[in-house]
């Protein structure tokens, strides 16, 4: 039998702090009832529906393949200042066509500008506001295709969706970010591939590859400029960055400096 403020933490505090820390995306509930100091070999922590906590065995984000990495990512389009045509850039190795010794140029026939690194980069940087925009909006959306409930709004009820009524009753889909901070992460990473040049001279393959290498190395100090614009974005992302010094915390005792 546990003692008094321990059944006081499970029953009444704990349960009140997982509702209000579950819509933020990477909330561990396990790390949750540690912090509190819980023991949790001695209890059994469940979700605020009463499911017991299951672990999702995923692979590591470096053995995924850009494929399938890149899938939900909005392409990259150029607007061309001459013939005022757009059309999508995907990198040297699949927009080989695109890409000339002095740079990107537009692929209609009839125009074949080459478009200014300076162009590229404040369409890049237009493009990367629109998609940050879209994740501070915050919509969030049920996982029940047949429920279709959207909104902003943050329930006390944690990840439960309330329904089309609002009632909390008729659907058991979990609310979720419609636009997610790793979906942001993964957007950020597909622009910064598009101008990666030494990435594009690894997966250079095939009869290709030779004129690939080229263009690459023609193009490197071009690329980097607009590189650049992306890892402002990726140096103040979060998801970026590991602080060992919060992870580790627990093991570096305290130093009591005498006074």
């Amino acid at each position: 039998m546990g003692t008094d403020h321990e059944w006081y933490l499970v029953k009444q505090i704990f349960p009140p702090i997982e509702r209000l820390c579950a819509p933020i995306e990477g909330t561990d509930t396990m790390r949750l009832a540690e912090c509190l100091g819980l023991d949790t070999r001695k209890y059994q922590i469940t979700n605020h529906d009463g499911d017991a906590i299951e672990k999702d065995l995923t692979p590591l984000e470096f053995n995924i393949p850009d494929e399938e990495r890149f899938r939900n990512a909005a392409q990259f389009t150029l607007r061309c200042r001459q013939c005022k045509g757009t059309f999508t850039f995907e990198g040297i190795n699949k927009s080989r066509e695109q890409v000339s010794a002095e740079g990107i140029v537009c692929p209609d026939p009839k125009c074949s500008i080459t478009l200014s690194v300076a162009s590229i980069a404040a369409q890049l940087e237009h493009q990367l506001r629109q998609q940050t925009t879209l994740y501070y909006e915050g919509w969030l959306i049920c996982s029940d295709s047949d429920c279709g409930n959207r909104t902003r709004q943050m329930s006390v009820y944690g990840r439960r969706c309330l329904g089309p009524h609002g009632l909390a009753k008729g659907c058991t889909g979990k609310m979720g970010y419609e636009y997610s901070a790793k979906r942001l992460y993964n957007q950020l990473l597909y622009y910064q591939t598009l101008f990666d040049v030494a990435k594009a001279r690894d997966k250079a393959t095939g009869k290709n590859a030779e004129e690939v290498k080229v263009l690459a190395d023609l193009n490197k100090h071009r690329f980097e400029a607009i590189g650049r614009v992306v890892e402002k974005y990726l140096d103040k992302c979060g998801r970026r960055w590991v602080s060992m010094d919060d992870i580790f915390s627990f093991c570096i005792p305290a130093i009591t400096i005498p006074v």
